[in-house]
């Protein structure tokens, strides 16, 4: 017994060593037979052979992590990875840089997303009822209300006004209106509300024949519901940002996106600018028609004032190109307004769309009824024309004509008859001032092109003039010989554009004279004068005593200018000789025997040389 204890000591001490020795070099040795502790009274049983991968704790594994080495199961190994990275500052600091990254691309994204839809919504904005600038405006000015041609009786002693006697204390809390309403009022309104579709309009008129309050007047009726209005400008980027008022448009000046921010709008120029505005205004379009049921009204007013050159005919042409694609469409219909012929000139080459509408001063029996109620409404005596101021309103129409600023000017005054003969006065001095001839005393010195033409429009100017007179008292004595009332007492005589052409000798002036308000061209090319002031003023300085050798005059010194600028000067020498002397061989043989060879050059002085030279020579 004691021997066996002994030997089962020593046992137990042999593998105690033995696994200590394993725990410290397992790493080292390859291989290492491991016996379990024995339990008395059984006896050791031999254990398999360790692997490498053994953990010395008694748990195997292999290079994937499982059990077995082929990576089944995940096992500590991934777990100590990620243990070991989540320690890495460098570790940590990518990934604060990816999420950081990430965060802002992501918030980039969403705010360039919000912000396109911010853009439409505010786009959509413009074209709700309420506020507008055009309206907003008005609010500021004296009240105003449209009012109708009044049927007046011309038996009325009071000009068929209301006299003082029947107004009624509720007439005091109405608004006073300020102007008349024209015939071309309803048409207007269909197309400010977008009842007109299929098609874009060009209204063109003289300066204060409507155009702008008949437009402004369609919008007040809606609140400006589906419509925009943009005043023209001659700088194209005060015009870019007249637009971008209309339509609450930015530009994209306001994109706070600094990182992901796109190239300065401005740097493209205003075209590329207002394209982009038409971009987002057809989506806007779209949206609307789709919504409303009815296509949006885009107004550009007084559109005479782009740039009469190679600028303003592309941006013209820009304009129409979306107006003909939005009217085909039937989402968007645009409307100019011009007071000049060269607009209608620039849009008829590509217009097939385009519907014009002309509008001219009223007829004689429309700008009396109008002169009456507005001297009734506007005047000094407020709600009554007096007996003198029904006596004047002829002779005030003779001078004034129908053009509407015209009589809402003279129906203000005290004296309708005085202002009507201040207001001719001043026309004629200002023509005089832009046009006047100075006859045979012009000064030569305008060898530059810009001044000779200058020369000769006014000297064609006065040409026109003096046939618009002609014709103007042909047609009165033609109505006197016959016995019947002259009806173009209060209107201005007209002549074809090819006539005009004709008379002028020049048809380039044409449009300078337009440009100037002298003349003005409506839709069937007919040339008048621009108002009936106009007329009035140019009949008294033809009328006046010299005229006619003043112009003759005028235009005999234009022949001349114009000689002397096609003409150059050229100077002619007279004939002349020239003495070669010998230098050939006879001349060093003998040398005192030198040969004088003389050669008579005869060029453009040869019909100079006198006659007895010539027969010398013979």
């Amino acid at each position: 017994m004691s021997s066996s204890r002994m030997m089962s000591a020593l046992i137990t001490r042999d593998l105690k060593q033995r696994n200590h020795s394993a725990l410290r070099f397992g790493a080292i040795h390859t291989s290492v037979i491991r016996r379990n502790l024995p339990q008395w009274p059984n006896p050791p049983v031999p254990q398999p052979v360790a692997t490498p991968y053994e953990d010395p704790r008694g748990q195997q594994g292999g290079p994937g992590g499982g059990k077995d080495g082929s990576g089944r199961e995940h096992g500590p190994h991934w777990k100590n990875i990620l243990e070991n990275l989540s320690t890495n500052p460098l570790f940590g600091a990518m990934l604060t840089t990816v999420i950081g990254l990430a965060a802002v691309f992501g918030g980039g994204v969403g705010y360039l997303a919000w912000y396109k839809a911010h853009v439409l919504n505010k786009m959509m904005k413009a074209f709700e009822a309420g506020y507008d600038p055009v309206l907003e405006l008005g609010k500021f000015h004296q009240r105003k209300q449209k009012a109708a041609l009044p049927e007046l009786d011309p038996s009325d002693p009071a000009g068929g006004a209301t006299s003082r006697d029947d107004e009624s204390d509720d007439d005091d809390e109405e608004e006073i209106p300020t102007h008349i309403l024209r015939q071309e009022q309803a048409l207007v309104d269909k197309i400010v509300r977008g009842e007109e579709t299929g098609s874009y309009w060009l209204i063109i008129g003289s300066k204060g024949t409507g155009k702008g309050t008949m437009i402004v007047d369609a919008m007040r009726d809606i609140q400006a519901e589906g419509s925009a209005f943009c005043e023209a400008h001659s700088d194209l980027e005060v015009f870019r940002l007249r637009l971008g008022k209309a339509l609450h448009y930015e530009y994209h000046e306001d994109w706070q996106g600094g990182l992901f921010s796109r190239a300065d709008p401005r740097e493209g120029g205003p075209a590329l600018d207002i394209e982009r505005a038409m971009n987002k205004l057809e989506k806007v379009a779209l949206r609307y028609t789709l919504r409303k049921g009815r296509p949006i009204v885009l107004v550009f007013n007084n559109l005479h004032l782009l740039p009469n050159n190679e600028e303003g005919y592309a941006m013209i042409h820009q304009l129409q190109q979306r107006a003909e694609a939005w009217a085909e469409a039937g989402i968007c219909n645009m409307v100019f307004s011009t007071d000049d012929y060269w607009c209608l000139d620039a849009m008829k080459k590509n217009a097939s769309r385009m519907r014009v509408l002309s509008v001219q001063d009223l007829s004689a029996e429309d700008a009396a009824k109008s002169l009456r109620f507005l001297r009734a409404t506007l005047g000094p005596n407020h709600g009554f024309v007096s007996k003198f101021d029904r006596e004047q309103i002829p002779e005030v129409l003779k001078l004034t004509g129908g053009r509407t600023s015209f009589l809402s000017r003279v129906a203000r005054a005290p004296n309708m008859l005085e202002e009507a003969q201040n207001m001719v006065e001043l026309e004629k001095n200002w023509m005089l001032s832009k046009v006047g001839m100075t006859g045979e005393t012009t000064d030569d010195d305008v060898m530059d092109d810009q001044k000779q033409v200058v020369l000769v429009s006014i000297a064609t100017a006065w040409l026109l003039m003096k046939e618009f007179v002609r014709v103007h008292e042909a047609a009165q004595k033609k109505a006197e010989e016959e016995g019947i009332p002259f009806q173009g007492e209060y209107e201005t005589p007209k002549l074809s554009y090819y006539k005009v052409r004709q008379v002028m000798t020049r048809g380039d002036f044409v449009a300078d004279l337009d440009k100037y308000n002298i003349i003005s061209i409506d839709v069937k090319h007919h040339v008048r004068p621009d108002s009936m002031i106009t007329y009035r003023a140019a009949k008294e300085v033809v009328e006046e005593e010299g005229f006619d050798d003043l112009l003759e005059e005028t235009m005999d010194r234009v022949d001349e200018i114009e000689g002397l600028h096609r003409q150059s000067e050229l100077t002619v020498k007279e004939p002349f000789q020239i003495n070669v002397s010998g230098g050939s061989l006879w001349s060093w043989l003998w040398p005192g025997k030198t040969r004088t060879k003389t050669i008579d050059v005869e060029g453009l002085g040869a019909s100079f040389v006198p006659a007895d030279k010539g027969n010398d020579k013979d």
